[in-house]
Order: structure tokens, then C-alpha cells, then sequence
């Protein structure tokens, strides 16, 4: 099999049938091809990309041919029971681009025709049937991890990110078109991590200006430190001065005095009442007793009377005494 010639680079998948049917009438091709990523190949004669086109689906993009076959608006060629001479050429259109072929090339489209400097020392992917395969390079980086992913789920788009799973945890994998269908691929894992990090810490940052928004603060950028600013903060990332936040909050107001109602203090009032210790009441100092005299009339009794009295005899007994 031949290697295509991708020369009709302004041919893709998203070109309209017109244009497909007027690029074919410039050309030797007796048939028009068109190969999708995933599904049946569409042969079509041109007689048949004609009658499409005055059917009213001139601007329809050759990618629809599956659904117009499957709508049957038009049936297309089986190149199995067709014969056809051995030379017969078509115009094919794939992901890859566009090119001139045998008719029999589209008896076999499963194997992509890969360009002479596939093996160069550069980790490249292609695109074709909704495979997608690496040359050498790009296996020795990234291992058979690739070539498992869905290539018609790839995004539609110059470059890309896909995230690749392995033991070693998540990598992520930056995709760059050269062509249509081919790519060159990248381990951008590190610089995404490091994206994730400042988006991070920048989330946070408005999170915290907004907190000092919110109490009436007010804050501004500064490319250098003014003098005299207390509530400046040097704002620096893995090492470097990025700049500077002044930060003015308002000044704080003094709480109020707590004020309670009126049944509030009479129960503070009887608490302290309880717990108040017993005040001592100013009294007049205790004079002492002066020293009592003697008595007289114990006094002018004799000897012989007292020992009658420590004697426990009473006067009773004794008869009365006249002193």
C-alpha cells in the first residue's frame, strides 16, 4: 500500500459536500471516500455526491455522510461486490487530512499511513479510526497508557489535556496538533500541578480581602513598602517579592456597658444580700468591773463564826445570832 500524500490539506471532515464534490472534478479520482473515526467507510461515486448535492445537501459537512446513509438518502457503494478496474482512484477524506489512493485502500483503513518522520526523537501521537498509536519515543516516556484512550472522544481542538492514571499516581499529558490527526505530546504534569498551587493560594487570597471588606477595611497593591504603615504585608511567592498589601481596618468601638432590667437587678441585689458578710456593729468598749470591797458585816465575823459556816451548819440549827 502506498503512503498517502496528504497534499489537499484544505479538504477535512468538516468541509461541505460541495466542495468535497468540486475538489474531486480537479482530480483524476473516479470515487469520493470518506473514513470516519469510528463506523463504516462511505464510498460514493461521483454521480452520487452529484445527486447529493442537488438533493439540497450541498452545504452539509462531509462528516454527516454516515448519517445521510443511515437516513437513506443516499446508499452507498459496497466495495466488495463491486468490481472495478485495479487503477481505480478515489478521493479519501479522514481526521488525518486528504489524499489520492487506490480504490482498495478503502478495503483496509484501519492502518493509519504514518509520515516519513514518524520515527524522529519526538514523542508524536496519530489519530485514526478512533485508535490513537505513539511512535517509539512517545512509548519509552508515557508506556502503552495512551494508546488505550478513545481517540474520537479526543477533544476537537489544537491542544489539549488529558489525564493519564497510573501506580504512580495522575499524570497529565499536553496534546499539540501538527496536522490533522497527529500530534505531538508533552508530560505537563509538573507545570499543571504548580498551576493548581497558585490558583490555590490565589483563591485564598480574595477570600481574605473580601473578609476585610466585609468589616469596613479597605486594602490596595503596593509596589513598595510605604513608611510609617503598620498593617503592610510583603506578599512573596517561592522566595520573590510579588508586591505589597496595605491593609487599614477600622478602629474598634468600645463595648457598651452591659444594662439589665429591673426584676434582673433585684435578684442581683438579694444574691449579694445572701453572700455579704455579716457586718460587725460598732458597740461601746466592755469597762471592767471594779474590784468589790469586802463586805462589812462578813467582815466583823470572828473565827469562830466561820468555821462554823465551812463547817456546813446553818444558823438553823445553831439558833439565831445577834450581832
Amino acid at each position: 500500500m502506498n503512503e498517502r500524500d496528504y497534499s489537499l490539506k484544505s479538504l477535512t471532515p468538516e468541509s461541505t459536500l460541495l466542495y468535497f464534490l468540486r475538489t474531486l472534478f480537479g482530480t483524476a479520482a473516479e470515487y469520493a471516500v470518506y473514513i470516519p473515526d469510528s463506523g463504516d467507510v462511505v464510498a460514493l461515486t461521483k454521480g452520487q455526491l452529484v445527486f447529493l448535492v442537488e438533493r439540497g445537501c450541498a452545504d452539509a459537512m462531509i462528516k454527516t455522510l454516515p448519517q445521510l446513509a443511515a437516513r437513506n438518502i443516499v446508499r452507498p457503494i459496497n466495495l466488495e461486490e463491486t468490481e472495478y478496474p485495479d487503477d481505480a482512484t478515489a478521493l479519501y477524506v479522514e481526521t488525518t487530512g486528504a489524499f489520492i489512493g487506490t480504490l482498495e485502500t478503502a478495503l483496509y483503513p484501519d492502518e493509519p499511513q504514518f509520515p516519513s518522520w514518524w520515527d524522529a526523537p519526538v514523542p508524536f501521537a496519530i489519530s485514526s479510526r478512533g485508535v490513537l498509536r505513539l511512535n517509539e519515543t512517545a512509548i519509552n516516556m508515557f508506556g502503552y497508557g495512551l494508546e488505550k484512550l478513545n481517540a474520537s472522544e479526543l477533544p476537537e481542538r489544537d491542544e489539549f489535556i488529558v489525564r493519564l492514571e497510573g501506580t504512580n499516581g495522575a499524570r497529565f499529558i499536553a496534546f499539540r496538533k501538527l496536522r490533522p490527526g497527529i500530534f505531538t505530546v508533552d508530560d505537563c504534569t509538573e507545570d499543571l500541578t504548580d498551576a493548581q498551587d497558585i490558583t490555590w493560594w490565589a483563591a485564598v487570597g480574595q477570600t481574605w480581602v473580601r473578609e476585610i471588606e466585609s468589616k469596613g477595611g479597605k486594602w490596595q497593591r503596593l509596589s513598595s513598602p510605604p513608611e510609617g504603615r503598620k498593617r503592610v504585608r510583603a506578599c512573596e511567592w517561592q522566595g520573590q517579592i510579588q508586591g505589597y498589601l496595605d491593609i487599614q481596618l477600622p478602629p474598634r468601638k468600645k463595648p457598651a456597658p452591659k444594662t439589665q432590667s429591673p426584676e434582673t437587678e433585684s435578684q442581683t441585689e438579694s444574691q449579694e444580700s445572701q453572700t455579704e458578710t455579716p457586718k460587725v456593729q460598732n458597740e461601746e468598749p466592755i469597762q471592767p468591773e471594779p474590784m468589790r470591797q469586802p463586805d462589812d458585816v462578813i467582815g466583823r465575823i470572828g473565827p469562830q463564826a466561820m468555821a462554823l459556816l465551812a463547817a456546813g451548819q446553818s444558823r438553823e440549827n445553831e439558833g439565831d445570832y445577834v450581832f
